[in-house]
């Protein structure tokens, strides 16, 4: 049973008991009429009549305002026969009974105590509303309560609750929806009543028999949305006007979404209160959604920004919405949309609050991977110098004292053939000699095998020290030194460079290693390929690109190695970011973003300082969804789904100072 019958029956009721009341005062003053079949009968009228009300279109209009009649005049009634029954009480027995005529003065004060008990009566008319259709919020009360409940920071969805309860018992209405959303895209928070189905068309009350369609939360009301139900067969046929649910119409649940167009956010940022004659004409999408019924739309916005809306609805035979009632709803969504704003506001400070508190933990760990990659590359250093030039060194040592001895042997040897001229035969001249010409070619054997480890040893130094920090780079700068690296790659590589100057040392070595760490990535897993890399100045920032055309790998495969998270250390060190885009048969590109512009001074007099590097961000993002598959922060970790080519896992440990 719907309110309005609801309403209407209770109404018979009253005025039944209203009528039984009346009747009951002659009994009371000692007559003997009327009867009690008379009231008997006239309630059974009464019943009937009030249940057969509910089918009348203009009698469910006018149920609220019949059933303040009618417990007006049951309660007047009730106070006329609690004044006679007083008036009795203090005579002692009934007028007619003791022979003095005293019907008139009591009559006159049951009158009086009736029509001035105003208090009593129209608290009685209350309550009965109250039973009928539950607790009654005043205006005034609903914004009051709904600004308590915001102020206080209670949840969002339990003050949205709140409101909509509030609105529907405030202003009699069949049906409540609370939206929130951003960009024209919102969600329904809240729906009241529950379950209800929502829309005007499906009241059985109203119209009978008229087929629905249920929408599963987290669907969309948009018509012509591909998965959403829609009014088909006979049910189409009866879709229209008068015709219950029309083919655009949705049923809305909590969790349900719309998406309103760029010109639907623009006609209702430019109204407070809408009705569904402006509904049809600017944003017809909603006016389907709830046609058949007395409808309210109030935008909730906030820097014009639409932010969310609050759906009424009543029934179409229900009081009109009035003037009054209009102008809360607008304060209303006035204040909903100041309330949302700052609720965004909030989420929007904790994820960034959280945002900082994950960034200090990269960086953190970032700077104890620093400083143990620093401690594992000085230990390698250590390890290369012992067993290789150390080791050359030390051959060499031994080989120049096998040289000294030869020569000193040598010399002895012509000493002593220099003292036994005179006396020696040519035949001991001749053996000394000999023995001398011998530790001669065997100095010249030590000296050429000495000379060759020295090369050797030279050569390997020199590689240490490139790897350490190459001399042509500090020399002459990135292009030079990445072009080098180039011809030394396995690969074609092609270096650009769009006008480039010098940099502090650590950023030049920084990007260095890493394009490095590319091109040793590119020719291991992309043999066949070619590869292009460019450096750029653009906006106070160095810009680099290493891009091949190799096979490229599944950015849902992702594995990360360590040479990955070395570069990203890198970079992200000096406040740079690192991004990987890759797609099946299109290659690998490795881009990365330095800020320059941060750093004051001339490099070449290594005066140089880093600025404050906090709220520096190098421009540039991915432009293709499709191929973007991982970003570094500043601080050098690696963000969930950061991505190194399929291999990479096992690691280059070489990789921060490449050999």
């Amino acid at each position: 049973m719907t309110g309005p019958h609801r309403q209407l029956l209770a109404a018979a009721v009253l005025t039944a008991a209203a009528v039984t009341a009346t009747c009951a005062v002659p009994r009371l003053l000692g007559g003997a009429d009327p009867t009690w079949s008379v009231p008997v009968s006239v309630d059974a009228v009464l019943l009937v009549a009030g249940v057969g009300a509910g089918a009348l279109p203009w009698a469910r209009r006018r149920s609220e305002r019949l059933l303040m009649i009618a417990a007006d005049l049951a309660c007047l009634a009730g106070i006329a026969a609690l004044g006679l029954v007083a008036a009795i009480a203090v005579l002692g027995h009934r007028p007619l009974d003791g022979g003095d005529d005293f019907t008139g003065p009591v009559l006159i004060a049951t009158a009086l105590a009736a029509i001035t008990a105003t208090r009593a009566r129209t608290r009685a008319t209350n309550v009965v509303l109250d039973v009928v259709r539950g607790a009654r919020y005043e205006p005034e009360d609903v914004l009051r309560r709904f600004g308590e409940d915001a102020s206080r920071g209670a949840d969002l969805d339990e003050t949205l609750s709140g409101l909509g309860e509030a609105l529907r018992r405030s202003l009699s209405l069949q049906r409540v929806e609370i939206w929130t959303g951003a960009a024209g895209r919102l969600t329904a928070a809240v729906v009241l009543p529950e379950g209800s189905g929502g829309l005007p068309g499906n009241d059985p009350a109203t119209d009978p028999g008229t087929p629905g369609a249920s929408v599963a939360p987290g669907t969309s009301v948009v018509p012509g949305v591909p998965g959403v139900p829609r009014a088909s067969g006979t049910d189409a046929a009866r879709s229209g006007p008068g015709g219950g649910l029309g083919d655009d119409i949705r049923l809305v649940e909590v969790g349900s979404t719309i998406t309103l167009t760029v010109s639907d956010r623009v006609a209702l940022s430019r109204t407070r209160v809408a009705g569904p004659g402006w509904l049809s004409l600017w944003v017809p999408v909603l006016a389907r959604m709830h046609e058949h019924a007395q409808l309210r739309v109030i935008p909730a916005r906030a820097g014009g920004a639409l932010l969310g809306m609050i759906v009424v609805r009543r029934p179409l035979e229900a009081p009109r919405f009035s003037e009054p009632e209009d102008r809360m709803l607008a304060e209303l969504g006035t204040r909903l949309g100041t309330v949302l704003h700052n609720r965004q506001l909030d989420a929007n400070l904790r994820d960034a609050l959280a945002d900082l508190r994950h960034a200090n933990d990269e960086l953190r760990v970032s700077r104890a991977r620093l400083v143990a990659t620093a401690d594992a590359e000085r230990r390698r250093i250590e390890r290369d110098l012992h067993d290789g030039a150390q080791q050359q060194l030390v051959s060499l040592a031994v080989g120049l004292r096998l040289v000294r001895d030869l020569v000193a042997d040598s010399a002895d040897s012509a000493d002593g053939a220099d003292g036994a001229t005179g006396t020696g035969t040519d035949a001991d001249s001749a053996e000394n000699a000999a023995r001398r010409n011998e530790d001669v070619a065997a100095a010249d054997e030590l000296l050429a095998a000495m000379a060759e480890q020295v090369a050797e040893t030279i050569a390997e130094v020199r590689n240490l020290a490139h790897g350490i920090y190459p001399p042509l780079l500090r020399s002459s700068g990135l292009t030079e030194a990445l072009r080098a690296a180039g011809q030394r790659s396995t690969v074609g590589v092609t270096v650009r460079a769009d006008e480039i100057g010098r940099y502090p040392a650590d950023i030049e070595a920084a990007v260095y290693f890493c394009c490095l760490e590319a091109l040793q990535n590119a020719a291991k897993h992309a043999a066949e390929c070619s590869v292009e890399l460019v450096l750029a100045e653009r906006e106070g920032a160095l810009t680099f690109t290493v891009q091949d055309n190799g096979a490229g790998f599944d950015p849902r495969r992702l594995e990360r190695g360590h040479g990955m998270t070395n570069m990203a250390d890198r970079i992200g060190a000096i406040g740079g970011t690192l991004r990987w885009e890759s797609a099946l048969g299109a290659g690998t590109q490795v881009h990365g973003v330095v800020p320059v512009s941060i750093f004051r001074g001339d490099p070449g007099d290594g005066s140089w300082q880093p600025a404050d590097l906090r709220g520096s961000m190098a421009p540039g993002q991915p432009t293709d969804p499709a191929r973007a598959v991982g970003s570094v922060r500043p601080g050098g970790s690696v963000r969930p789904g950061d991505a190194v080519r399929p291999g990479d896992a096992a690691g280059h440990p070489e990789s921060a100072v490449p050999r």
